[in-house]
C-alpha cells in the first residue's frame, strides 16, 4: 500500500520570520498578533490582513483581490490599507474588521504607532472580551486526550536520543499543559500563570497567556534548550488551533505531534513507540 507524506505548512516557526516589508520582528509581532486573534478570531478581514502581509497566499484583506503568491512589499501594504474596501454595501464593516485590517497593515509597515487592537495595555479600559472559541468543548476534550497520548509517544530522551526526541518530549508536555488549562483542569495558564479559577479560560485569556511566547521561543532555540523550546512551541500551536488559525490540533489521534512529518495512515512516526486508543487522564506533573 502506498503512503503519502503529510507536511506541516506554516505553523508557529513560520510566524517567527516576516518579510522585509514589515518593520517589526518575531517577538514583537507575535505579542500583537496573538491578542488580535484573541480579540477578533481567525476568520475575518483582520486575520486576513495578518496572513496576507506574512506571505501573500490569501486574498488581500481590504479589496479582496486575488492572492499575490508572495509577500507584499511596503508600498503594496500601504496601498491596500488605503484602498476602497470590497464590501456588501458601502460603509458596511461588521465588527470593524475592515478598519482593523487597515490598522494591521499600516502598523506592520511602520506607518501607525498605535497598536491595531481593541484593548490597550493593563491600565487601559478593556473594550472587548474577545472572540468566541471556534472549537467546541468536545473537540477540545478530544485534543486533550490526544495530547496525553503524545506523552506516551514521546518518552523522556536520553543522551543517545536524536534532537527530534527532545523536541517531541517538550512538545507533548506543552500541549498537555495548555489543553489541561483550557479544559478547566488547571487554574493557571502554563506560561504566565494567568488565573481563571472555577471556569475555563476564554480564547482572549489564552492569547494573553501566550502573548510573549515567541520571544521566549526564539531565545530557547538559540540556547539549544530543545525540550523547553518544544514545550513553548506546542503551547503556541495549541493557541493557533484553538483560534482557528491552524486546522491541525497539536497532536493527532495516534499521539503524533503536529510538528512531525510521517506517512499518512501509518500508526508510527520515526523512532517512537506506537500507541492507539484513548489515553487515561493522569495527575499532571508540576
Amino acid at each position: 500500500m502506498s503512503t503519502r507524506i503529510v507536511r506541516r505548512v506554516g505553523g508557529v516557526l513560520s510566524l517567527a520570520e516576516w518579510p522585509d516589508s514589515v518593520v517589526y520582528r518575531g517577538g514583537r509581532i507575535w505579542n500583537v498578533f496573538a491578542r488580535s486573534l484573541g480579540e477578533q478570531g481567525a476568520d475575518g478581514r483582520t486575520a486576513l490582513a495578518w496572513r496576507w502581509a506574512h506571505n501573500g497566499g490569501c486574498p488581500s484583506p481590504v479589496t479582496l483581490n486575488l492572492p499575490l503568491g508572495r509577500a507584499p512589499d511596503r508600498t503594496e501594504l500601504l496601498a491596500e490599507a488605503g484602498a476602497q474596501a470590497e464590501t456588501a454595501a458601502v460603509g458596511d464593516d461588521p465588527g470593524g474588521q475592515v478598519m482593523h485590517a487597515r490598522f494591521v497593515l499600516r502598523w506592520l509597515a511602520g506607518d501607525l504607532d498605535a497598536l491595531p487592537l481593541w484593548n490597550g495595555g493593563p491600565a487601559s479600559p478593556q473594550v472587548t472580551d474577545g472572540a468566541p472559541c471556534p472549537r467546541s468543548p468536545a473537540e477540545i476534550e478530544q485534543a486533550y486526550d490526544w495530547a496525553l497520548l503524545a506523552r506516551l509517544q514521546y518518552p523522556s530522551p536520553d543522551g543517545s536520543s536524536p534532537a527530534s526526541a527532545y523536541r517531541g518530549f517538550g512538545w507533548a508536555f506543552g500541549a498537555m499543559q495548555a489543553l489541561s488549562w483550557v479544559c478547566g483542569e488547571r487554574a493557571e495558564g502554563p506560561l504566565t500563570g494567568l488565573r481563571v479559577p472555577g471556569r475555563r479560560p476564554t480564547l482572549y485569556e489564552v492569547a494573553l497567556d501566550t502573548r510573549r511566547a515567541m520571544t521566549s521561543l526564539i531565545h530557547l532555540r538559540r540556547d539549544g534548550d530543545l525540550i523547553a523550546a518544544g514545550r513553548v512551541e506546542a503551547i503556541m500551536a495549541t493557541f493557533l488551533w484553538l483560534a482557528g488559525w491552524d486546522p491541525a490540533s497539536p497532536a493527532d489521534r495516534r499521539g503524533h505531534g503536529s510538528f512531525e512529518e510521517f506517512p499518512e495512515g501509518t500508526a508510527q512516526g520515526p523512532g517512537h513507540r506506537v500507541t492507539t486508543g484513548t489515553a487515561h487522564r493522569r495527575p499532571l506533573p508540576g
